[in-house]
C-alpha cells in the first residue's frame, strides 16, 4: 500500500482499486500520519503506537517523494 498526494482540496480517502490512500497536498507530516492511521483504523487495521502500518504489516511511508530530474550529467532534486 502506498500514499499518493492529490489536489489540495481533495478529501482523504482509500482507493481500493489502486490500493492507495489519497491525501491532499500541503499537509504537515504529523497530520498526514494521523490521517493515514485513521483511514487504516476504519479499515480495521490495528496500528502501532507510532507510525502507520499496512494490513500486511509493512510500514506505510507518508513522506511524498521528491521527483528527480537529470540535466546533462547532474541530477537535480526538486524541493531540496
Amino acid at each position: 500500500m502506498s500514499v499518493v498526494y492529490v489536489l489540495p482540496s481533495a478529501r482523504p480517502a482509500f482507493d481500493a482499486d489502486a490500493r492507495t490512500i489519497q491525501l491532499p497536498t500541503g499537509l504537515p507530516l504529523a497530520h498526514a500520519v494521523t490521517l493515514v492511521r485513521a483511514i487504516l483504523t476504519e479499515l480495521v487495521v490495528p496500528q502501532p503506537e507510532a507510525g502507520a502500518v499496512c494490513w500486511c504489516g509493512d510500514p506505510v511511508d507518508v513522506i511524498p517523494l521528491i521527483p528527480q530530474q537529470k540535466v546533462g550529467e547532474q541530477v537535480v532534486k526538486h524541493g531540496a
